[in-house]
């Protein structure tokens, strides 16, 4: 019986432990798009850095979609002239664990080489959506180029909750 209860005792404080690491990863976990890129956090900036060819980058664990209307807001700043346009996109997926398939995409409007600009991005769910993925990409202008490591700065905030949307309306006299 003392055995049972020093296990039982055990496994509430490595479940307590647990817990902390999870919390402290406020930031979300994500990797990288391709091995040939490089990614890399700056305290609360993750820099990304990407080869030439299509859109790469860093992408997210998958995040349940909230019940509320939320949104969140990205801070991204292109600090490499190779790149062409950096964007944040959600890929909404059908299933939040085992193997969920991609069914939807919403790009966000595209920061170019010099810029730095702040934007909301709704994180309106399509319907049968049940969790997502945000992708930090970039396109290069040319596809044999490389950019720098740190081409590509972005901070992102946790999700915020969105006012209701009321239906526009028109008062007659």
């Amino acid at each position: 019986m003392r055995k049972l209860l020093l296990i039982v005792a055990a496994s509430l404080a490595i479940a307590q432990v647990m817990a902390l690491a999870v919390a402290a990863d406020e930031e979300g976990r994500f990797r990288r798009t391709t091995p040939r890129g490089s990614f890399g956090r700056d305290g609360p900036e993750l820099l990304v850095g990407v080869p030439g060819g299509r859109a790469w980058g860093i992408e997210s664990d998958l995040i349940p979609v909230a019940q509320d209307r939320s949104a969140l807001r990205a801070t991204i700043e292109v600090r490499d002239a190779t790149v062409r346009e950096a964007f944040v996109r959600v890929a909404w997926y059908d299933r939040a664990s085992g193997r969920p398939r991609q069914f939807a995409l919403s790009d966000a409007t595209p920061v170019r080489a010099g810029e730095t600009v702040t934007l909301e991005i709704a994180l309106d769910p399509p319907p049968g959506a049940v969790a997502y993925r945000l992708r930090v990409l970039a396109r290069l202008r040319a596809p044999d180029e490389l950019s720098a490591a740190g081409a590509v700065s972005v901070r992102l905030s946790a999700p915020f909750g969105r006012p209701p949307t009321y239906p526009v309306t028109q008062l007659l006299p």
